[in-house]
């Protein structure tokens, strides 16, 4: 059942990030009314994707959080990965038209857009086709 509207989403999103969090944290943990995880537990797991994994500026930790809860909706067994795969390809190729890319170290770049507006461009994308 989904609980919250994208505008409430988005400023959830925001005060996670003002608050500290991580990309990968501010997108995972707005979902919890869709993946079910304890907020603790859904803060911890997603604390090691921020800065592109672990500070490597590698996947874009909002590309990641959204990864991970298109996991947490689409996964029930191993013959879901196809699917599963498909589904976080689609979504990835549709942040990387928005951004010009999923890597952090790229999106990063001057000039290019600040990390809360990757975050809402992530939750955008999840939210729509909830």
């Amino acid at each position: 059942m989904v609980k919250y509207s994208l505008e409430e989403r988005i400023n959830r999103a925001r005060q996670l990030h003002k608050e500290g969090y991580n990309c990968s944290q501010c997108v995972f943990m707005v979902f919890d009314d869709v993946h079910g995880m304890d907020l603790d537990i859904a803060t911890r797991v997603s604390s090691g994707f921020g800065g592109g994994v672990g500070g490597q500026r590698q996947v874009c930790g909002a590309v990641s959080g959204m990864t991970m809860v298109l996991g947490m909706t689409k996964f029930s067994q191993p013959t879901d990965k196809p699917s599963l795969y498909k589904t976080v390809q689609d979504y990835s190729s549709e942040f990387k038209e928005l951004n010009g890319s999923v890597v952090c170290g790229e999106l990063l770049k001057p000039g290019r857009k600040p990390c809360m507006f990757l975050i809402e461009d992530a939750i955008t994308i999840i939210h729509n086709k909830l």
